[in-house]
């Protein structure tokens, strides 16, 4: 089952997790107008839960998904890697396997 919300950003609360490499994340930053709300996307299936930061990071977690076959994120030259992954290194194994994959990208579609 696919759930889908938004939140309004708080930086004690929500990390952004794909503009960085860094293990833990960023805090998000909080809107600098408070008439002009920033939100934070969220979209829980196959057991898991994305946190976007921007609509951008939903399309960009998208084109992700579109491809049937990814090639190896190993960068030679990187002794400390588990420390300098990007965000999609750190999906929980068997997500971009095919049945996951479809469910995941048809979640995301959902959002405009």
């Amino acid at each position: 089952m696919v759930k889908i919300w938004r939140e309004l950003a708080d930086p004690n609360k929500h990390v952004d997790f794909m503009s960085t490499s860094n293990v833990g994340g960023v805090p998000v930053e909080a809107s600098a107008n408070n008439l002009i709300p920033k939100w934070i996307y969220f979209v829980q299936v196959c057991s898991f839960r994305f946190q976007f930061s921007s609509l951008e990071q939903i399309k960009e977690c998208q084109q992700y998904f579109l491809k049937k076959i990814h090639p190896s994120t190993r960068k030679a030259g990187t002794e400390l890697e588990h420390y300098w992954q990007p965000w999609y290194c750190k999906l929980p194994k068997g997500i971009t396997k095919e049945s996951k994959r479809q469910r995941v990208l048809k979640a995301l579609e959902l959002y405009p």
